[in-house]
């Protein structure tokens, strides 16, 4: 059975007008605390390793400081209020179950990117987001493959 041209036309418009779903500003606060720890961790990590690991980790905590002002500043646009986040200092543990764990949060982040990506208003940013994440996780790994090598 053909759908008639006109037919087809009105479907994909009342796909495009339904409306999605909401964005809850709210509901990003626990992604700007986990990108302020992350970026402390970057930071405490590059300076416990130096070297070219130690730039690289420098990076990673530029880069996480640029993600948390960019989602304060979609909080502050949503809202009209501020929001602060403060982390913990970074554990004492291995180097290695660090980036672990930091690989985790990423790869968490990375999904909450992608699936805020089609919010009308701000979905091109979360998907900006998203794939600057998906940069930092190769980072991490081949941190992790470089320092592994040197054992």
């Amino acid at each position: 059975m053909k759908t008639k041209p006109n037919d087809a036309f009105a479907q994909v418009w009342q796909r495009v007008k339904e409306p999605a779903a909401l964005f809850d500003p709210e509901s990003i606060k626990g992604l700007i605390a986990l990108q302020w720890q992350e970026a402390a961790t970057y930071l405490y990590l590059s300076r416990r390793l130096g070297g070219r690991e130690g730039a690289q980790l420098h990076n990673l905590f530029t880069q996480c400081q640029s993600h948390t002002a960019c989602l304060k500043g979609i909080y502050t646009l949503a809202t009209g209020k501020h929001y602060s986040a403060k982390s913990l200092p970074p554990q004492e543990e291995p180097v290695e179950v660090t980036l672990r764990r930091c690989y985790g949060n990423k790869m968490r982040c990375l999904a909450e990117y992608e699936a805020r990506g089609a919010d009308p208003e701000y979905g091109q940013v979360f998907l900006r987001l998203a794939q600057q994440e998906r940069e930092v996780c190769s980072e991490i790994l081949e941190i992790i493959g470089r320092l592994t090598h040197k054992v």
